[in-house]
């Protein structure tokens, strides 16, 4: 008994001296953790700059450019902080709507990207037929080809088709967007994790394979789902290349296609410019920084098979 107590003080003993912290330890800590805002500091000064100008007048902005009162409000009476933001929207009538349309536009994209790349993963992933590996192989190797190689056959293929008429632009737009390789990988990835025992048991009870699929993966699966919606809604929100060769209409555009024509209007206000790229940043910035976790949780799930 006196031999037990013993060794058991010295495996506590042993355990306290192991994560006992010395000076040396804390420095090396407080120092990491300096670095880290340092780091943080030299990539969110971009944005702060920015979110700060726009804040300002134009006469503002290039009066503190050169000292560190550009990061600062020019007043501290905050009434005064959003007159660029009302110069933006009576300026331009259609900013607004150029909002409402990349909401539009990403929450259509979103939902179709869950449902039609969850679906073809999940045949891969459970179903083997003649051509299987092939598929999948051929998937990883369109991976490899950039996406802004495919921009010009698939506007003529979307013009044989008929939709880029008047009345089926935006459907021709938004379709293209609903199937991703590299979204089909990442649920096939996941899928392959789940146990095929929770959808035998799902089946004995009378499911059918789209029940199983709703009722069995999709809960045990909203990590990838999680990760696939931030990573399509990021995409979506700042897609300009083929939205702006599909829309000449402002009334159609999205965002990011109708900053163009905030930067290039005459005369420029520089503050407005700010005002509109920070409706432009903070959702993204917003989005990522809320819904981190499951891309962290989805990208280390995905990637264990």
């Amino acid at each position: 008994m006196e031999k037990t107590e013993t060794i058991k003080f010295s495996i506590k003993k042993e355990n306290k001296v192991k994560h006992s912290k010395t000076p040396l330890k804390y420095a090396l800590k407080v120092l990491m953790y300096i670095g880290l805002f340092a780091l943080s500091l030299l990539f969110l000064f971009p944005v702060i700059w920015m979110v700060m100008n726009s804040f300002k007048s134009q006469a503002q902005v290039y009066e503190t450019i050169s000292s560190i009162r550009t990061f600062l409000p020019a007043t501290w009476r905050f009434w005064e902080w959003f007159e660029s933001y009302k110069s933006l929207f009576t300026t331009f009538e259609n900013f607004g709507r150029s909002i409402w349309n990349s909401i539009v536009y990403c929450s259509v994209v979103i939902l179709g990207v869950l449902l039609v790349n969850s679906l073809a993963g999940y045949a891969l992933s459970r179903f083997v037929f003649p051509g299987h590996k092939l598929v999948v192989n051929i998937i990883i190797i369109i991976l490899l080809v950039p996406v802004e190689t495919s921009i010009v056959p698939l506007y003529v293929i979307l013009k044989n088709m008929g939709l880029l008429t008047k009345e089926l632009r935006v459907i021709g737009y938004l379709i293209p967007s609903f199937c991703s390789p590299m979204y089909i990988f990442m649920f096939r990835n996941y899928f392959l994790g789940i146990p095929r025992e929770l959808e035998e048991s799902a089946q004995l009870d009378g499911a059918g394979r789209l029940t199983t699929f709703f009722r069995v993966i999709v809960p045990c699966s909203l990590p990838v789902f999680a990760t696939v919606a931030i990573f399509t809604f990021m995409g979506q929100w700042n897609e300009y290349v083929f939205a702006q060769l599909m829309f000449s209409d402002p009334k159609e555009q999205p965002l990011q296609v109708f900053l163009q024509l905030i930067n290039t209007f005459n005369p420029k206000d520089i503050s407005v410019v700010m005002a509109s790229l920070t409706f432009s940043t903070i959702p993204i910035a917003l989005f990522y920084v809320f819904c981190q976790r499951y891309i962290i949780e989805g990208v280390a799930f995905t990637g264990l098979k």
